[in-house]
């Protein structure tokens, strides 16, 4: 195939890797690996990358397991620099890449000189992020909203476009019926949704901000929900995927408006918000397609001017809730934004019936080519 690109892929397993199979092949070669490769020759970054790694792997050991997993993740940056030093022209490909093994492996394919393609779960249905810069807070996209502002005037695209991907927006499956929570306030009142994130997640632990734990999140909200006018509240929605843990948190702060609702459908309550309040949850992105304004707390690609609010520590949020009629947003920014991700960034997520077409593969050639400039 003239032209063609050579895949080498940190193995990702099952449905994942159909799906990196299906974006992939049509454009070049693929090599799967399993396990990571290792070396014990050192480079001149190893030690750096290897805490870098270590600060961002999901598991923490002490003692004398800290020494271990040190020293693996040192034998992986090692054997991923030496194999892409071989074959710079390669394109190393790993599914997440932000944590422990798999940052390893993308650091030293890159230091290496090689191209990388970091992929995702997209916060949008039926879609993934292969991104040559890394995904979530992490990724390529350009934070200036004067970007995709002149995206949508030269290309000539319905602006309302992007509206079609609302259709498929649903709560996501719990993986067991999630307790109900206390939810004893109508959702006729005026309130904000707070849709809370799985603990551990790395969106919370890379990008939270000053809210890396969703303890730290709530006992914030639950003090800055004092400021909320009267006869407003704050809803919030433990994730689907998480452990309870939130009503005892909310016991601490028994008079605070704040309520939990877990059994009333995610969308239904975004529907019925006058907001939504979140660290970086996909649901903030989600709710756009609601006409929601949304505050994020944390760090995120889509807090953008116009788009977004941020509100990043308790100041801020006790200064968004003591007038929370004010947050709002600039529907001709989000339409540019929202046009953009849809028609631009993310490629469809193939399935047996929907096979990828030209325009996700050439989302796809597009991050691999500009992964040469960085």
């Amino acid at each position: 195939m003239a032209g063609a690109y050579r895949f080498v892929i940190l193995d990702p397993r099952k449905e994942k890797r159909a799906w990196l199979a299906a974006l992939l092949e049509p454009l070049g070669s693929c090599r799967w690996l399993a396990p990571a490769p290792m070396s014990p020759r050192a480079w001149p970054e190893t030690e750096a990358r290897v805490e870098a790694a270590l600060a961002a792997a999901i598991r923490q050991p002490k003692g004398a397991g800290r020494a271990a997993k040190r020293q693996l993740l040192r034998w992986q940056y090692n054997g991923a620099r030496a194999l892409f030093a071989r074959d710079p022209e390669a394109v190393a490909v790993c599914w997440n890449g932000t944590n422990g093994t798999r940052r390893a492996f993308c650091d030293g394919a890159r230091d290496a000189g090689a191209r990388v393609l970091q992929a995702e779960l997209a916060p949008l249905p039926g879609r993934l992020t292969l991104d040559h810069r890394g995904i979530n807070a992490g990724n390529s996209l350009p934070r200036d909203i004067a970007f995709y502002r002149r995206w949508l005037s030269d290309s000539g695209r319905e602006p309302e476009a992007w509206r079609a991907v609302g259709a498929a927006i649903r709560q996501r499956a719990p993986a067991a019926p999630p307790a109900a929570g206390e939810a004893a306030r109508p959702m006729t009142e005026p309130f904000l949704f707070v849709p809370l994130q799985v603990p551990g997640d790395s969106q919370l632990r890379i990008y939270g901000g000053a809210f890396r734990t969703v303890e730290a999140f709530v006992s914030t909200l639950a003090r800055a929900a004092t400021s909320l006018p009267p006869g407003w509240h704050l809803r919030l929605k433990e994730h689907p995927s998480g452990p309870a843990g939130v009503a005892e948190i909310l016991r601490r702060f028994h008079k605070a408006p704040v309520v939990l609702d877990n059994a009333t459908d995610t969308f239904a309550q975004v529907a019925a918000s006058r907001g939504v309040v979140t660290v970086n949850s996909s649901v903030g992105l989600e709710a756009m397609w609601f006409d929601k304004p949304v505050a994020a707390c944390g760090e995120t690609f889509w807090a953008l001017e116009g788009v977004a609010t941020p509100a990043p520590d308790e100041a801020a949020l006790r200064g968004l809730f003591s007038a929370p009629e004010r947050l709002t947003f600039e529907p001709a920014a989000r339409a540019a934004f929202l046009g953009y991700i849809d028609a631009v960034y993310y490629p469809r997520r193939p399935t047996a019936e929907t096979p990828p077409g030209p325009e996700d593969l050439a989302k796809v050639r597009a991050q691999i080519d500009a992964a040469r400039s960085v």
